[in-house]
């Protein structure tokens, strides 16, 4: 196979890698290697055509970094509409984080501290940071629920 074949099949199993992920960083880098396909299409050397993909890719990670800065200036700080939904806890994965049944599929959680894991209780989504959810006691316990439960 030549070299632009394997530009273009890293470029794709790049792009299809980014759906599973959900950020657009894998996607800069299928860009910079697209990039390295047109360079060896050129008649480039391998080494010019792997620094052209590489600083393509920097470029590209430099223009979602500089776009991400400033969307995120932009949002409004709680605009998730999952804020205030019970979830379901399917299995916790150390004493703070825990993977959760939400609208159909699993999410990563945390606790809100100072709460900590593993909670019986039902949890609220308090916010979202990214892609993982921050929980936080459905139910508050009143004063006396509290003292009367065990210190861990």
């Amino acid at each position: 196979m030549s070299a632009v074949t394997w530009w273009l099949i890293a470029a794709l199993a790049l792009a299809g890698m980014e759906m599973l992920t959900g950020t657009f960083y894998l996607l800069a880098i299928a860009a910079g290697a697209a990039f390295g396909a047109l360079a060896a299409l050129t008649g480039i050397p391998p080494a010019g055509q792997i620094a052209i993909a590489a600083l393509f890719s920097l470029i590209a990670l430099g223009g979602l970094k500089h776009w991400k800065r400033k969307t995120a200036a932009t949002l409004p700080p709680e605009q998730s509409l999952d804020i205030g939904h019970i979830v379901l806890v399917e299995n916790w994965l150390d004493a703070t984080r825990a993977r959760v049944r939400h609208r159909g599929t699993q999410w990563d959680a945390e606790l809100r501290p100072p709460l900590t894991g593993p909670v019986d209780a039902e949890l609220r989504i308090v916010a979202q940071r990214g892609a993982t959810l921050i929980l936080d006691l459905a139910y508050p316990r009143s004063e006396s629920q509290q003292q009367e439960s065990p210190a861990p």
